[in-house]
């Protein structure tokens, strides 16, 4: 991304931020000439700007220090860490997700911040749940940079063309899958376009829905949770709401599966009326379309037991590699406190652990940031607690998953066998890692 682009989207932003009280949540040190900060995220265009325009802001309120950015995209951000760590030169500052964030901690990658607290990094206002996160054996390892959550999104134009109701015919925070195959079905009837993408493949669904289930997805001691029944029947749950008709045709699915592009959504395609993702990617999903979207939560079993949970969209965390670690911190500090900062990142991260800043944005939000903020005010006491973070070589389990669904997809073998085959590589996954 140029620097004009980030200017340009700067200046856009002026306004914005301008309407919140130029403040920071701590007295900035100074630092030495020319201390240099690299802030490594995965992105999207939506973010990069957003992004590129914070550290301009940081930048211009630090004399001293040069922040400065690198993206990539989701698919490409971790293989390019890996290289980083193997060589000792990883950024100062990097994102990390929930999920890996156990595996970047076991390897010493990522290192507490516990001396930083309370001088260069201040979470005085932050969530104590945010904090809990991010804490793993006691220390305090990652900041929270939103609150996330698995979400459902809709095209409300499709809905109401097929007569699909919210809060009438359709609960978007209390349905089952059966009854997703019937509107699904009823979509493609009435619209030409399938009610829903086919999550076969989607491991973010599955997790949710070995947890309906009254299993988890990793046991306390790093072993694997769902059992074959449950395999078996998630596959066949997708597998009938496609055969009614309510999905994309098995081979299109298969083509998609592991691809985390939000342009190849079936909802910004116009392949189908309702696709699957987090929380906080809303926004960049929104900003792809037209048609307004509507937010549920994921499908359910009958006995409607939760099965998401609300956890950090993304972390910052500092790096072993850091030479400037009271700067970098310092950085990462204003990140989720600073307003004019955190004016121009809005809630595209997720919703802020930081309540300051939650109350300066309200005003300001976009329709489909206050489409967020209010699916989160709805889904609080219907989730399941937070459990610890995957253990090493849970993104291998997930690819494996991903990997194997495409065969179900295409219908090469069938769901028992495929089940069977899955539960042993995962285990033999876990098992080495």
């Amino acid at each position: 991304m140029s620097k004009f682009n980030r200017r340009q989207f700067l200046h856009t932003s002026a306004g914005f931020a301008g309407s919140v009280a130029v403040m920071s949540a701590f007295g900035r040190p100074a630092f030495a000439q020319d201390t240099a900060v690299r802030h490594f995220w995965w992105g999207n265009p939506e973010r990069d700007k957003r992004t590129f325009a914070v550290i301009d802001i940081y930048n211009g309120k630090t004399p001293g220090v040069v922040v400065s950015g690198e993206t990539l995209g989701f698919a490409d951000y971790f293989t390019k860490l890996t290289t980083q760590i193997a060589g000792g030169n990883m950024p100062d500052v990097i994102q990390q997700g929930y999920g890996v964030l156990f595996e970047y901690i076991a390897n010493g990658a990522v290192v507490p911040l516990d001396d930083y607290v309370g001088k260069s990094l201040d979470i005085s206002k932050m969530d104590q749940s945010a904090i809990d996160a991010g804490t793993v054996g006691g220390k305090f390892y990652a900041l929270s940079i939103g609150a996330n959550s698995h979400m459902a999104v809709f095209n409300t134009r499709l809905f109401e063309e097929a007569g699909v109701k919210p809060g009438e015919t359709f609960d978007p925070f209390a349905y089952t899958y059966d009854e997703l195959k019937e509107f699904a079905a009823a979509i493609k009837e009435a619209t030409g376009v399938a009610g829903t993408d086919d999550n076969t493949a989607d491991y973010q669904n599955f997790s949710d829905f070995t947890v309906q289930k009254g299993a988890n997805l990793y046991n306390e001691d790093g072993s694997y949770g769902p059992t074959q029944e449950i395999v078996e029947e998630y596959w066949s749950t997708w597998a009938g709401i496609r055969d009614a008709g309510g999905t994309p045709p098995g081979p299109e699915s298969a083509a998609l599966a592991g691809v985390a592009e939000l342009s190849q959504l079936g909802v910004v395609t116009g392949k189908s009326a309702m696709s699957y993702l987090w929380s906080n990617q809303l926004v960049g999903v929104q900003g792809l379309m037209q048609d307004v979207l509507g937010a549920a939560v994921y499908p359910n079993t009958p006995a409607m037991i939760p099965g998401s949970v609300i956890q950090p969209s993304q972390f910052v965390c500092l790096t072993r590699d850091s030479g400037n670690p009271e700067a970098a911190t310092a950085y990462m500090s204003a990140f989720v406190n600073d307003l004019d900062m955190t004016a121009v990142l809005g809630l595209e991260r997720g919703i802020p652990s930081n309540s300051e800043v939650r109350a300066a944005l309200e005003p300001n939000l976009s329709p489909a940031e206050k489409v967020s903020v209010e699916f989160f005010d709805r889904i609080q006491g219907k989730t399941a607690p937070l459990t610890a973070p995957p253990p090493s070589g849970s993104a291998e389990v997930e690819q494996t998953f991903e990997r194997l669904a495409v065969s179900v997809l295409l219908g090469e073998r069938s769901i028992p066998e495929v089940a069977t085959d899955f539960l042993n590589q995962a285990k033999a996954i876990l098992a080495r890692a």
